[in-house]
Order: structure tokens, then C-alpha cells, then sequence
């Protein structure tokens, strides 16, 4: 049966009227868009503007009305005219990719976090890339970003926009400013207290960070390079060393002091090193929380107060220096590359064909361990091999060990930490340490078997790791709110008695100096110092063996 008494023109356009696209004005969208980003992609931020104001529903109100404004401002600022809904998609997209990775992780995008995403490699962040981050980040990012280009945007004349846009510009910049002042003192007291506060706010946090990191590197490929330690030469003892000498540096990633078993953690993580007789040092702070900061700090001269991305573009480094002294530099990597340390010596990647087992999959840090006999049978020269690990990287820490070497089970074997629990997830970080010290230790073997070289290797991590602490997980939290597990690392150091004997090192007094407080501030030096380079850029202060050396005097 049909129902005539639809006229027959009515029920042709019928599908035309149920499809129509809306009209809405520049302004009307602009809201629409700012309500949306600030109640569905920024959860975090509320969560602390009710720490922070939640005995005082006014403050609340009256900071609430300032972000707001200020969202629209950055629409109606980014956004004049046609570009208005690319930039409102584009932002849209960046609140949900930081709030899906806040929510699930704990971390907050700052100016180093834009680095680890521009500097990472397709293996590490293929891990970062869910089903759940591509389900949330379509639902939440992706679909609204789209639904902007269905209505009909209502635009004014080019001589109505050359005005419209500075006022609503200046319109929405008197809103934020008025409601600032309202309450100057308190809310100048909380930005300047809770920097967690704006540095969750999205996408204003995205923005200020690409902005940054775009100014540090710009003024870091206009820096003019300065030699380090130009009177860098062999110390007495290097000088007259009958054998070349080798130190095998392992830079280690992502593992945290807390648990590594010669520090005190409940479990043993390391008994390979417990069984050696190794210089641990338990109290060591990191420069940094992600790896495009420590790793440049440590191997830099400049302290962590004194770091900077374009100061250490501006330097030499200790790889400078140790080339200098007239050490073979060589630089071998099983992560996301040298940071830049290396541009001057070169840098390579692990070979898979060097142990075709070990890479089964993503290579684990076992590839080292040919390479490091190689360089025992062929040495002629001193030298210094730096090997960047993959250590304890995550979020797939099961892919970082040999699965027969797994000890503690169940292990989580996902990168979706939702997929496990936090004792599965612990398990999979502590059997990563575990292959950790089995390349540490077996490298100590192959050293001490060899009767070619004055050998040594020292280890230091990174940086630290989250493993849910606080609702944290993985690392790079800005450093004004690190806890201690991404900044607290281990580090080992482990000589030959015929390196000791060579070098005039007295291994009581480095064990004794390994339990004072040390920081990736003291590598530079100590390296130096260990390795007998004489310079006088060299900190006897910031070597941690420099009264150690028979006929120190300091």
C-alpha cells in the first residue's frame, strides 16, 4: 500500500531534505569545534583543574570561560577565512592523538616528546600504533575532523573579513586576558606551580611544542661548532700501555635503577653481573627522560643545568675528543640512531646477518656480542666501541629478550598494555633487564678471555621507565614532574685487572667512589679520566675515578 497523500514532487525531494547540509556561520563553528575539543579530547586537563580548583567552583568557572576563549582564539587565529576548517581538522586531530596517548599512558606532549615522534624510527613506533590507538584516534580524531566539511560554512566578503578576523582575534584575546585578571594572583600562582596544568591542555600543549621544537632546531643547524679539549693528548699511563686498550661503552635504554637486581630489587635481574666482579653504582641521575635528551647530555661536556639542544649542536663531544687523543671512535646502533653524537665519526646499524638468530624478529641486543669478539681479533689501536642498545624499550618489552631466557611468567606480549597486567607487563620489563645483563656479562667474558687488548666496558642507561606508578607507563615525562623511576638509572663498570695494572687505577677506590651520588654529568669526565686522556677541559670534580690513578694528587 502507498501513501498518496505525499505528493509525488514532495517525495522526490524528500531525500534531498533529510541529506540537505547545514549552514553555520564562521563563528558558530569555531564554538562548536571548541566545546568539542575541550569535553571529549581533554580529560586530562579537567582531571587537574579539579585538583587544583576543585574546593573553589568560581575559580573553576571563571578559568573554565578562559580556556575557552583561548580555544577559540587559536581557532579564529590559525583559522581565517577558508582555512578555517583544515586548521580546526588538523587540531582536532593532534587533542586526540595526545589525549588517546595521555589517557593510556600517562604522558604529556611537550617539546622533547615532538622529538622522540620527529627522530623515531618506523620499528619503534609501529608499537605505539595500536588497534586501540587507531580505534580512539579514528573515533574520537579522525571522524570528527571529517564531519567539519559537511556543513555549509556561511562566508563573509574579503573587505568584511579584513576586519571580521582581527576582532574576533582581539575579541577572544580581551576574554582570556579579562579573565586572567580577575584573579591575577591566583592564577599566575597556579601557571607558575602546575605547569602539568597547561602542559595537559590540548591542543594549545601540541601547539606550544611544535613551536619550540621548531625554534631549538633551527637555532641548533645555525650553530657554529667549537672544539673541545683541543690539548686533548695520551696520558702517561695510555702512552705507555704495551697493548692497545679497548672500552666497550654500552649506552643503554630505558632501564631503571629501581629494578635492576644490583641495586637492591627484590628480584634478580641481574645475577650474570652479581657473579662478576663489577663496580655497580646505585644512586645515579639521568640528564634527561627520553633518549633525544640523555643521550647527547651524557656525551656531552655541558652539565644537565647547562644542557641545551643547539649548545650541544654547538660543541664537540666526547667522541671528539677521544678521536683527538687518538682513539679509534666506532659507534654501533640497535635503536633509533646516534642523536646526532656520531655525525662526525660515523655511526652504523647492527648487521641482522651478525647473529641471523638473535634477529628473529626485531633484533635483540645479543647481536652485539660477534661484534665485539670481531673487535677483540682485529684491534691494533686503542679504542673506544660504543654500542646503543635496545635495552628495555617499550612498549614491547617481550620483543627486547630471547624468549628461552624469559624468567619471570607470565610475561605480557603485546604493545597494548590494556591486553595485560600491570604483573605481566613488570614480568616483560624485568626479563628485558635480564637479556640486559646477559649481553653485559657475556661481553665481560669475551673481554677478559682476550690476550689482545686492555679491556674494560662500561654500561649507563638513558633514562628510566613508568611501569604504571601514578598511572604512568613508559618515559619522557617532562622533567619538572618525572618521578624517580625515569630518572634514576643504573650503571656498571667493569675493568681488567691487566687494564687497572696498565692504566694505574686502583679498583678499591673506584669501588668506594661508585657509592657516592653520580649523575650522566660525570661520564664525559670519567671516561677521559678512565681512559687516561690528558686535558685540561677534564673535571677532576666530575671524574668519578680521579683520585684513583696512582700519583693523583685530586
Amino acid at each position: 500500500m502507498t501513501d498518496r497523500s505525499i505528493p509525488d514532487a514532495a517525495r522526490a525531494a524528500l531525500p534531498r531534505l533529510i541529506l540537505r547540509r547545514p549552514v553555520i556561520g564562521q563563528t558558530a563553528l569555531n564554538l562548536i569545534v571548541a566545546v568539542y575539543v575541550l569535553a571529549m579530547l581533554n580529560a586530562g586537563f579537567w582531571h587537574r583543574m579539579g585538583l587544583v580548583f576543585g574546593e573553589s567552583p568560581l575559580k573553576f568557572s571563571l578559568f573554565s570561560v578562559v580556556i575557552v576563549a583561548l580555544t577559540v582564539l587559536t581557532l579564529e587565529f590559525f583559522g581565517p577565512g577558508r582555512l578555517q576548517r583544515p586548521v580546526a581538522a588538523v587540531l582536532i586531530l593532534m587533542a586526540a592523538g595526545a589525549n588517546y596517548y595521555e589517557q593510556t599512558f600517562g604522558v604529556l606532549i611537550d617539546r622533547e616528546m615532538v622529538r622522540n615522534v620527529m627522530e623515531t624510527t618506523v620499528t619503534e613506533s609501529r608499537h605505539l600504533i595500536t588497534a586501540a590507538a587507531i580505534r580512539a584516534i579514528m573515533l574520537t580524531g579522525v571522524l570528527p575532523a571529517a564531519l567539519l566539511f559537511w556543513p555549509r560554512v556561511v562566508r563573509v566578503g574579503h573587505w568584511h573579513q579584513a576586519w571580521r578576523w582581527p576582532l574576533g582575534v582581539g575579541l577572544s584575546l580581551a576574554i582570556v586576558a579579562g579573565g586572567l585578571f580577575a584573579d591575577f594572583k591566583t592564577f599566575s600562582a597556579v601557571l607558575r606551580e602546575r605547569q602539568d596544568l597547561m602542559a595537559s591542555y590540548q591542543p594549545g600543549a601540541t601547539i606550544g611544542a611544535v613551536v619550540r621544537y621548531a625554534k631549538q632546531q633551527w637555532k641548533a643547524e645555525a650553530a657554529v661548532l667549537q672544539p673541545v679539549a683541543a690539548d686533548a693528548v695520551p696520558g702517561p699511563y695510555l702512552a705507555a700501555a704495551d697493548k692497545p686498550v679497548l672500552l666497550v661503552l654500552f649506552a643503554g635504554e630505558t632501564a631503571r635503577a629501581q629494578n635492576f637486581g644490583l641495586n637492591g630489587y627484590a628480584r634478580q635481574t641481574t645475577p650474570g653481573l652479581a657473579e662478576r666482579a663489577v663496580i655497580n653504582f646505585p644512586d645515579v641521575t639521568a640528564c634527561g627522560t627520553s633518549t633525544a635528551v640523555s643521550l647527547p647530555c651524557m656525551f656531552s661536556p655541558l652539565s644537565q643545568a647547562d644542557y641545551s639542544r643547539d649548545g650541544f649542536m654547538s660543541r664537540e663531544n666526547l667522541l671528539d675528543v677521544l678521536v683527538r687523543a687518538g682513539f679509534a671512535v666506532r659507534w654501533v646502533d640497535n635503536n633509533t640512531g646516534d642523536q646526532q653524537i656520531a655525525r662526525r665519526t660515523g655511526w652504523e646499524r647492527v648487521d641482522a646477518a651478525l647473529d641471523p638468530e638473535a634477529c628473529a624478529v626485531e633484533c635483540t641486543d645479543a647481536v652485539f656480542l660477534p661484534l665485539i669478539q670481531t673487535a677483540l681479533d682485529t684491534i691494533t689501536q686503542d679504542t673506544v666501541l660504543v654500542l646503543h642498545m635496545i635495552g628495555n624499550h617499550g612498549p614491547a618489552y617481550s620483543l627486547r629478550y630471547d624468549r628461552d631466557r624469559a624468567t619471570f611468567l607470565p610475561d605480557c606480549q603485546s604493545a597494548a598494555f590494556a591486553d595485560c597486567t600491570e604483573a605481566e607487563i613488570v614480568n616483560a620489563y624485568d626479563n628485558a633487564l635480564l637479556e640486559t645483563d646477559h649481553v653485559l656479562s657475556r661481553t665481560i667474558d669475551l673481554l677478559s678471555a682476550s690476550d689482545r687488548a686492555l679491556t674494560a666496558m662500561l654500561y649507563l642507561s638513558d633514562h628510566g621507565e613508568s611501569l604504571g606508578e601514578g598511572g604512568l607507563y613508559l618515559h619522557a615525562a617532562p622533567r619538572f614532574m618525572a618521578p624517580e623511576t625515569q630518572t634514576k638509572v643504573p650503571m656498571v663498570l667493569w675493568m681488567d685487572q691487566r687494564f687497572q695494572t696498565a692504566l694505574g687505577l686502583d679498583e678499591a677506590c673506584l669501588r668506594d667512589a661508585a657509592q657516592r651520588p653520580a649523575s650522566q654529568d660525570n661520564l664525559f669526565h670519567s671516561v677521559l679520566g678512565l681512559l687516561d686522556v690528558t686535558t685540561t677541559v677534564r673535571d677532576p670534580a666530575l671524574d668519578l675515578g680521579g683520585a684513583c690513578r696512582r700519583g693523583a694528587t685530586g
